[in-house]
């Protein structure tokens, strides 16, 4: 048997009672009327987080190791930097997320055991793609097949719609961002 050589080379691994604050984005499914509002990660299939519970991390691979580990990928993650975030899939949720239990700093940030959202705020996913955390705020929430929603501001709803993205129902953007930090019962992240 070969032994295992792990290939994370200083990267630091510590356990947390304090929370360690990170930036994050989800995606967000619900029902047809804005209810049971779902955060969901924007990668891969991973389970939502469910409103009012910890999200605990667990790896993906089927992995027999605790999660998050030095050798893999796995934990829940959460970034230093806001603009690393415009580069994920389909974002409709942009926040700040408590981390804790066994956390793993990285370059980008972070990956922990333990997390749960502290503020939240909807962003139309064009102008977070273009712009960042500066962009418009959206007007309107597209339902959409699988009980997507996807949050759009009036210029993007148009562009879409040019372009086949035609959503099934459309929901105030204001109506939902209350009811999502209502559900998950987190305060406002200030635009």
């Amino acid at each position: 048997m070969t032994p295992t050589v792990s290939l994370a080379v200083d990267l630091e691994v510590q356990t947390s009672v304090e929370p360690i604050v990170a930036w994050r984005t989800w995606a967000l499914t619900g029902k047809r009327d804005g209810t049971d509002l779902l955060l969901r990660p924007v990668a891969g299939r991973s389970r939502p987080w469910r409103p009012l519970e910890v999200a605990e991390a667990a790896c993906k691979h089927a992995r027999m190791h605790a999660a998050p580990n030095v050798d893999c990928s796995c934990g829940l993650h959460g970034t230093r930097e806001v603009d690393i975030l415009r580069r994920t899939k389909s974002p409709s949720v942009l926040g700040r997320v408590a981390l804790w239990g066994r956390v793993i700093e990285h370059q980008h940030g972070f990956r922990a055991e333990f997390a749960y959202p502290q503020r939240l705020r909807l962003v139309c996913q064009f102008c977070f793609w273009m712009w960042g955390a500066t962009g418009r705020s959206p007007s309107v929430v597209g339902w959409f097949t699988r009980d997507e929603l996807i949050p759009l501001c009036w210029g993007h709803l148009e562009v879409g719609a040019r372009y086949g993205m035609h959503p099934r129902r459309l929901i105030g953007a204001p109506v939902i961002e209350q009811a999502l930090r209502d559900r998950y019962a987190v305060d406002a992240l200030p635009g």
